[in-house]
């Protein structure tokens, strides 16, 4: 099989058009019997609210061959309108190196009623294209799909010399299941971690085959801040391991910082030639202090180091095309490289300087928390360089273009890394960063007509994460699709606002915040009634919604790293009106101190012009992460931000 990544992007896409992957139970062309009871039911068992129910999902792995074979069977009931829209259309995801075979649909109506998928109503399409990896599918809609019909597939993948290598087993979806469960023949020895599962093992089931199953599996609820996927759901990793070789977590990240350090050639990335030496000379010529030194070479590799990786001239195919770099030495003569390239040439330069210097492998916060408990090699990956710096390690990603100097990208930091050498690795947590470091800086100079229109200018800048996000989302898109999306965010909270002389600034700089400036305009922004106006002056959160909805919560509160806000609003009143009602909302804080909200109302009478000023912070000493059992107090908390962000002001005429 090919690599981890490939085969989660086919079950992920296939997840996200709604395709069940099941197992065939047989090799036959027969279906396994419906019982009455199941063709006529009209109540979910395992969630009343369903609006369908997988009655089983079976996933036959047969490893023992050149080629992998998954040969998938599954069975669902429809309940609602909802459920037969949702399941109305099929893909099967496959890309190359995988062949689809022996599709098989039908449906079964409560009256007994077969209808049959034709063999001619199954066709090829692309269905994602995700930077290096094109992802097509069989496609078919299912005939004669309604309320209260019973769904069938059947289908076989075949990969071609795969290997059910480092294999993710799902167990729970986004509708539940009442049995899902996995057949495996292994090649050779094989072990497996579980995750947010009781003790579900394999047992040795018919003809070579093992099985793990699980009943009952609820589905998965999406809730706004939840933790990545593989944090909640039910899933286990298979691997192939030697049984001879002892199991501890100890012993299997020195094995795999052995392996990682000599596949890597990090000795050669550590011990860098004359070159280098009098390059990082060169550059850091002039500067003794540990830290202006490191911001020396950081800016460098940065900047003077063309970065392929972001490259937008470059086509992906082209980008493959582009020769390897073969060492940091090689990086450093051609000035240009991947991300990891500049990476490691930055590890070369601090080497170079006499620091203590490391390659940081660790875990991935977008995807799972990692734990160094958890031992297996495909929960780490090249994040940054350590250099030990005042007896303290610091850590460095000039690779990561628009992450600016002193951070790491949110989903690398808190986190546990392995800091690998040439001879030995220490394990231990990279930093979190403070609200202050990724700031949302809006500033508006507005004006309020008689008949309650909003007119003025704005300027929003982004530092830090958010920049870092900011630049992410804009820097392969065209001028006008960036402006689109400008007004598709300010929309969102103020619908009928009009946007004209749209600014997009430092959209691929690589430092500098990323900034919007525009001219705005919203009909009947303030409510008038009489001689009177109601106004929220806190226009950057008008329309917001509250944070948390719902009155209960499953899953732990995840925010991706710490932020903070400033807001800064002149709004000069219409002609011949003034403050009616003043009032300002109490500043808001927790406990602890994570989190905070200050908000000054002034006016300067003379010339009519109400000042208002905002101030908010949130995850102080790194607290992003939050038990479910906190849920109702910070609920309380987000939902008086909420109210004090919306508060209204009146203003009379005079």
């Amino acid at each position: 099989m090919t690599s981890l990544t490939l085969r989660k992007l086919c079950f992920s896409l296939a997840l996200l058009a709604c395709l069940f992957v099941f197992s065939a139970f047989a090799q036959d062309k027969e279906w396994r019997p419906l019982s009455v009871e199941d063709r006529t039911a009209t109540t979910p068992v395992v969630e009343p609210d369903a609006d369908a129910e997988v009655l089983f999902w079976e996933i036959r792995v047969d490893d023992s061959t050149e080629n992998l074979v998954m040969k998938h069977y599954v069975r669902v009931k429809i309940f609602t309108e909802r459920g037969r829209e949702k399941y109305s259309k099929v893909d099967i995801p496959f890309r190359k190196g995988i062949r689809i075979k022996d599709i098989m649909a039908r449906v079964t109506k409560v009256d007994g009623t077969v209808s049959e998928l034709a063999k001619a109503d199954v066709f090829d399409r692309e269905i994602a294209k995700t930077d290096k990896i094109k992802v097509r599918a069989k496609s078919f809609a299912i005939p004669n799909i309604e309320p209260g019909v019973v769904v069938e597939y059947k289908y076989q993948e075949v990969y071609t010399y795969g290997s059910a290598e480092d294999m993710r087993m799902i167990f729970q979806h986004d509708v539940p299941v009442r049995s899902k469960a996995y057949y495996f023949k292994p090649a050779m020895n094989a072990k497996y971690l579980t995750f947010n599962m009781s003790d579900n093992k394999f047992v040795k089931d018919k003809n070579g085959y093992y099985k793990a199953s699980m009943e009952n599996v609820p589905a998965i609820k999406e809730e706004p801040n939840m933790p990545p996927e593989d944090e909640v759901r039910s899933w286990l990793l298979l691997y192939y391991t030697d049984a001879a070789k002892s199991s501890t977590a100890n012993d299997f990240w020195s094995r795999a910082g052995y392996s990682i350090v000599k596949n890597w050639e990090i000795k050669d990335t550590l011990k860098p030639g004359k070159e280098l030496k009098a390059a990082a000379a060169t550059i850091a010529a002039g500067v003794t202090d540990p830290e202006e030194q490191m911001a020396k070479l950081f800016a460098f590799c940065k900047t003077n180091v063309k970065n392929i990786s972001f490259d937008t001239s470059l086509t992906e195919e082209q980008k493959d095309d582009v020769k390897p770099n073969k060492s940091t030495a090689d990086t450093y003569k051609r000035l240009q490289g991947t991300t990891t390239d500049i990476n490691e040439l930055f590890a070369s330069l601090a080497t170079s300087l006499g620091y203590e210097t490391r390659l940081a492998f660790g875990g991935d916060r977008s995807e799972k928390f990692f734990d160094p408990g958890q031992a297996h090699e495909s929960f780490i990956h090249f994040s940054s360089v350590a250099v030990k710096i005042n007896g303290k390690w610091k850590y460095y990603s000039p690779g990561d273009k628009f992450v600016p100097y002193g951070l790491l990208a949110w989903n690398e930091e808190a986190t546990s890394v392995l800091l690998l050498g040439y001879k030995d690795y220490v394990t231990t947590e990279t930093p979190y960063s403070s609200p202050q470091e990724s700031v949302a800086k809006r500033t508006g100079k507005f004006t309020l007509s008689e008949d309650g229109t909003l007119t003025g200018t704005v300027k929003i800048e982004y530092t830090g994460h958010l920049s870092n996000e900011f630049k992410l989302d804009n820097y392969k898109e065209s001028a006008s699709k960036q402006e689109e999306m400008l007004k598709d965010m300010v929309q969102k909270g103020l619908s009928t606002a009009e946007l004209s002389e749209m600014s997009i600034e430092n959209v691929s700089d690589p430092e500098k915040p990323f900034t919007y400036k525009y001219k705005i305009v919203v009909p009947k922004y303030a409510q008038k009634t009489g001689k009177r106006m109601f106004i929220q002056p806190g226009v950057f959160e008008s329309g917001s919604s509250p944070a948390f909805s719902t009155a209960t919560r499953k899953y732990q509160i995840f925010f991706h790293h710490p932020w903070s806000e400033e807001d800064d609003i002149e709004l000069k009143l219409p002609k011949g009106f003034e403050l009616d009602n003043a009032d300002v909302p109490r500043p808001i804080a927790d406990p602890s101190n994570i989190s905070s909200l200050n908000i000054q109302v002034g006016a300067d009478q003379k010339n009519g012009v109400l000042v208002y000023k905002r101030r908010f912070s949130f995850g102080s000493k790194g607290y992003t992460l939050f038990p479910a059992s906190s849920y109702q107090p910070l609920k309380g908390l987000f939902d008086a931000f909420h109210n004090a962000d919306t508060h209204m002001l009146t203003i009379k005429q005079l």
